[in-house]
């Protein structure tokens, strides 16, 4: 299929004209090579004939050109075929720019006619303007506590309900609130910016940090919350009946919102997703840190033990989960997939040039499929337009196996805030997990498994590990140490998060939460309306909070 033909005024962010000539009368085709399609063959755009002709290219991610002398009926062609090309470009297209690729004598020039826009500048005002606001708040507030302190003096009693209200670990539900903004911005187009949305693939980009730090945190709490209902003496049993009544409640509520802006055809509806994995994952590892976690360990005399009490108070349940994860290498590199490649990782389609077409996630695919059934798996993954290939769903059931890792990996963090009081103990430990697992899983990434949320492999399950460590770190030294920040305005809408998760993909597409504004081309309209949204649900958030009510399961 040929390239619609561009006119300069139609642009749309992230799209630059280029104008097509030929003066040498050849036989001459563009094909094109995105980066984001990797290993794959040149696509055809269009014939270059002694006409003008402008083609619309897409400038978000970096673009390989080649110019050939074919008879325009191969749509694809081999970038190892590509030796006999009259010129391989790769041409640093930007936003709104306009271009010339002009072949004479053989040769190709590529020339700009209207030089390009950068994309960034505006989300760094906007990014500005949001920072100085919340700074301005931040200081004001403290100015104001500072004017009250001095004019009234708090009796003592207050003081001492002050610190009990402290005891609240409040950078959780920062860091919760931080996780779930982000996702509603990421999930409502990021304001079309490539690094902020998520990879095709393999990779990592900002917009793949969000589901694996809202997971994580969820295993943080899962310690700090079994405790406490220990401790006033809720008996086991009705302990892991709650665990098991939110589990299926979350899986069925997940469910029930993949059939949104659809008809819900049985025998068509997704099956798993965002709230199913969260289900499946919350359950294994609450009932095991319920049931494998010493209520009343022994006292610990040995220095290092006592130093390492966090890690032997979880070793049963740390045995179970490398257990799992040894089921999941061993499933993704040994299970025998029907025309594929034992351990293949990638994308099927057009990848390695089309040689394992229906391979698609090699064993997570193949499980998925004869599971689920290719009808009840997502359908609109981004790599079925990249790279031609089939549906994949990457909540699947093998990623289900490392995200209880990770979520375990949460609950190890979660068990240095019981287990340790003073909050150097505390950021000490975590940033010592932080760099250990950025440095495994940079190995992993390196020389077994790419770093891929699709999967969600080991490598990706380390690596976002170690930056929610990192950013809780931060949280913590700043708003419960520090004191220097409240945590807004994120703490408020993370303390209801599950209302926020649900409620943006109920109003998805809804006025007042969304709207358009003629056709939409200008990225800051985008951008806007993107911010647009986060603002509305956070200010519902903190009415919620006023009125003290609260979504739970």
């Amino acid at each position: 299929m040929f390239e619609q033909p561009c006119f300069y005024s139609e642009l749309k962010y992230d799209e630059a004209c280029v104008k097509l000539k030929n003066e040498d009368g050849s036989n001459a085709w563009l094909y094109a090579l995105s980066s984001d399609c990797v290993s794959c063959p040149y696509s055809r755009v269009s014939p270059i004939s002694s006409v003008n002709y402008s083609v619309k290219l897409n400038t978000a991610r970096t673009m390989k050109l080649a110019v050939l002398n074919v008879d325009g009926f191969s749509e694809y062609i081999s970038a190892k075929n590509i030796s006999n090309a009259i010129c391989k470009l790769s041409p640093n297209l930007g936003e709104y720019g306009s271009y010339e690729l002009l072949i004479r004598n053989d040769s190709c020039f590529f020339n700009t006619l209207i030089r390009p826009t950068n994309s960034y500048i505006t989300l760094l005002i906007v990014f500005g303007i949001i920072v100085c606001f919340l700074i301005g708040i931040s200081m004001s507030r403290q100015i104001w506590q500072l004017i009250q302190e001095k004019c009234m003096k708090r009796a003592d009693n207050q003081t001492t309900n002050d610190v009990a209200k402290k005891r609240r670990v409040k950078s959780i539900d920062t860091f919760r609130g931080i996780s779930i903004l982000f996702m509603i911005f990421v999930n409502n187009g990021a304001g079309g910016y490539y690094l902020l949305e998520h990879a095709t693939w393999n990779g990592l980009l900002i917009g793949d940090l969000v589901f694996p730090c809202f997971m994580w945190i969820m295993g943080v709490c899962i310690p700090i919350a079994i405790s406490s209902q220990l401790s006033r003496g809720i008996s086991k049993l009705e302990i892991s009946l709650n665990i098991l009544k939110r589990s299926v409640m979350l899986f069925f509520i997940g469910v029930a919102l993949n059939t949104l802006n659809s008809v819900p055809q049985l025998e068509n509806i997704r099956i798993f997703g965002v709230l199913q994995r969260f289900g499946l994952a919350y359950l294994i590892v609450a009932l095991m840190f319920l049931f494998l976690t010493p209520r009343k360990p022994k006292k610990i005399q040995n220095l290092l033990h006592q130093r390492l009490k966090d890690i032997s108070m979880l070793l049963p349940q740390w045995i179970m989960v490398v257990g799992i994860v040894v089921v999941h290498c061993l499933l993704t590199f040994k299970l025998s997939v029907p025309g594929c490649p034992t351990g293949y990782l990638g994308p099927g389609g057009r990848h390695e040039d089309g040689k394992y077409m229906n391979c698609t996630g090699g064993a997570a695919g193949y499980i998925d499929d004869l599971i689920l059934t290719p009808k009840h798996i997502y359908q609109n993954l981004m790599i079925v337009s990249v790279y031609g290939s089939k549906p994949f769903d990457p909540e699947g059931i093998l990623g289900c196996l490392t995200t209880i890792f990770q979520v375990f990996l949460g609950v190890q963090a979660g068990q240095i805030l019981l287990c340790y009081k003073d909050w150097k103990d505390r950021v000490i430990r975590w940033l010592l997990w932080a760099v250990f697992l950025a440095i495994v899983g940079f190995l992993v990434h390196i020389y077994v498994i790419p770093v891929n949320k699709n999967l969600w492999s080991l490598s990706f399950a380390l690596v976002t590990t170690a930056f929610a460590l990192g950013l809780l770190s931060a949280c913590y030294l700043l708003v419960d140490v520090a004191r220097i920040w409240r945590g807004g305005p994120f703490r408020i809408p993370g303390m209801n998060a599950l209302l926020m998760y649900i409620g943006h993909q109920l109003c998805y597409q809804i006025f007042p939460f969304h709207w358009r504004i003629g056709n939409m081309h200008s990225r800051t309209l985008v951008l806007v309306e993107a911010i647009w949204s986060i603002v509305l649900w956070t200010c519902i958030a903190y009415i919620m909070h006023r009125k003290r009510m609260y979504i739970t399961l």
